[in-house]
Formats: structure tokens, sequence, C-alpha cells
């Protein structure tokens, strides 16, 4: 329990457009340290009048344990379009130089982040890669892990997705990891967990949970984001951040 890391880490994690069907990222938060940054899409805040002292009260209202813990000021970005929203994410991790980029599901947010640049005609590597590498020198390239094995008798069977291992081959100053198959691999000695969840595992090991909403309740799933995206934008992008700091306090 005592031989801690000297390694540092920086967490990342994206929230996608569930309302008009593009999957798009419209946040991303990177927190490091004391340090704590949200980008959100000029668009989602559309009609919000004084967004920056709303969200700097609703930091306060919903997580101030955490940010005074750390020390931290969150400090929010309002993007004007998708590819503003991931290079601003991306430089500010670039800026801080951490060993590891820690994600949870990777498989979830680095794709969503590689399909929207190619969809938006950006190369990956303009915003992926340090900028400080020279063009013909960097590589940005995803390879996902297996996701299925075949038994001796030929019948296929699914790997868990906490136990497949996807690589980003990046040209950075840090290395993308998947925090929940780190966290499963190294504890391959123990009894397999029931859900490798973000929500399990802080439960499990910290007694807390992803940030709910009593007005948002009696939504499960797919609704819940649906219903926050379009009612509770400014809770909403405090339930990104959470996601993103939780990790840490996980670490």
């Amino acid at each position: 329990p005592d031989a801690i890391s000297a390694n540092t880490v920086c967490t990342f994690d994206i929230e996608t457009d569930v309302i008009n069907g593009t999957e798009l990222p419209i946040m991303v938060t990177v927190c490091f340290k004391n340090k704590c940054y949200t980008a959100v899409l000029a668009e989602f805040l559309k009609g919000i009048a004084n967004v920056e002292m709303l969200f700097q009260a609703a930091t306060r209202k919903y997580i101030p344990e955490y940010l005074d813990k750390h020390q931290m000021v969150p400090e929010l970005y309002i993007a004007k379009d998708h590819v503003d929203l991931l290079r601003m994410g991306f430089m500010k991790v670039h800026e801080w130089k951490p060993d590891f980029l820690a994600i949870w599901n990777m498989n979830f947010d680095i794709p969503k982040v590689i399909q929207a640049l190619e969809y938006f005609k950006v190369d990956p590597k303009m915003i992926l890669c340090d900028p400080k590498v020279p063009y013909p020198y960097r590589i940005c390239r995803y390879k996902q892990g297996p996701t299925k094995k075949v038994t001796a008798s030929g019948r296929a069977i699914p790997i868990n997705p906490a136990a497949q291992w996807h690589t980003l081959f990046l040209t950075a100053s840090f290395y993308v990891i998947d925090a929940m198959c780190v966290y499963k691999q190294i504890r391959l000695a123990k009894q397999e967990e029931p859900s490798y969840s973000l929500d399990a595992i802080l439960n499990k090991e910290l007694g807390i949970r992803k940030l709910k909403f009593k007005e948002a309740d009696q939504y499960k799933g797919l609704k819940w984001h649906q219903v926050m995206q379009t009612n509770y934008k400014i809770e909403y992008i405090i339930y990104n951040i959470f996601d993103s700091l939780s990790m840490l306090e996980l670490d």
C-alpha cells in the first residue's frame, strides 16, 4: 500500500451529444494535480447568461470538498466549435506534460475524439500529438485490443471490456492508458469484479459514486444524459468534471 508510483497522472473525460444524434464531443475535462480545465462547446451553452458565474457557483455547490482537498479552482473555456474544443483540451495536457494520461474506458473516448476530428477533416496528429514535434515525425494511431477469444473448440467468447488492452501510439510527452484496464490488470490475482464501471469501482474503493442530481433521479442510462443535456446543462458540466476528478481520487 505504501509503494506509490512517482509517475504523474492527468485524467481525461469527454461527454458526447445524445440529443441530436451526432455523438460528437460537447465537453472535455482534464485534471492534473491542483489543476482542472474544462472546455465546453459554445452551442451547448446557447441561451444561458452569466455562464462563468453559474459555473463557479455550481462547482462550490456540488463538489466543494474535492476542490478544497486539491486546492483546485476549475477553469472553464467556451469553445467555438468541436475542433477548438478538442484542441484546447489536449493543449492543456501538452502544457502540463504528465507521465500518463488516464482515461476510464478509453475505447469510448479516443475513437470518438479521432472520429470527430476526421469528420471535420482535421488530421488527429494536429491535435493529439505534441505541437513541438515536426509534423513529418508525428504518429497518432489507435489500435483496439481483441474483443473476443476463440476456444479450442472454435467457440468465440467475448472478452470483458476491462480485460481488453487498447493502445494509442502517439508522439507525445505522455503515455495514454485505459485506467479501467490498468485497474483490472494489476489485480489479476484477485477475484473478478461484478462490474468495472467507474461508478462501481469508486463505490468499492472509496464509498462514493459518480455525481447525481435529485432533479433527474427518476431517470437512468441514456435518458438521464438526455434530460441533463436538455435541462441541467451547468450541472452536467460538473458531472463531467467529477468523472475526471474522481479518477484522481481513485489514483
